[in-house]
């Protein structure tokens, strides 16, 4: 037990830790149900991002990955950190995007629409781009 004269905020803190992933979970509920019909994106927009969030970006990773791996930065024979360093490049923008935007109250519909969208697909490609980084830690 921490009995130290700091000991308040670590249980403040523990608190606020066990209530964060169902308060994101509510933040992305809630912009996921406004759906994607309100956005004043248009569709090469709303295309070109989701492209370049869950294609290139992906791809870039792999290139990024190996060559920090070649310049031995990484730990020796760590194929977990490798897997999560690349697996960090294929999923969706962050839920805090939205919750940024609905707190500035500016294109709350644009990011809502954006999340929706990219969550739709990252359905198919996270699965793709799982299976392709497991092939690739394992060659290493």
């Amino acid at each position: 037990m921490n009995v130290g004269p700091l000991a308040f905020c670590n249980g403040s803190l523990e608190i606020i830790r066990k209530a964060m992933v169902p308060s994101v979970m509510l933040v992305l509920g809630g912009m996921l149900a406004e759906g994607p019909n309100v956005s004043k994106l248009g569709v090469k927009t709303t295309i070109g991002i989701i492209v370049a969030r869950l294609l290139v970006l992906p791809i870039l990773g792999i290139g990024i990955v190996s060559l920090a791996d070649k310049k031995h930065l990484f730990v020796d024979d760590d194929a977990m950190y490798k897997y999560v360093l690349l697996l960090q490049y294929a999923t969706p923008s962050a839920i805090l995007l939205g919750a940024v935007a609905r707190m500035r109250g500016y294109a709350v519909s644009e990011s809502s629409a954006l999340l929706f969208w990219q969550h739709i697909f990252a359905l198919f490609s996270l699965s793709f781009y799982i299976f392709i980084y497991s092939k690739l830690v394992a060659l290493t």
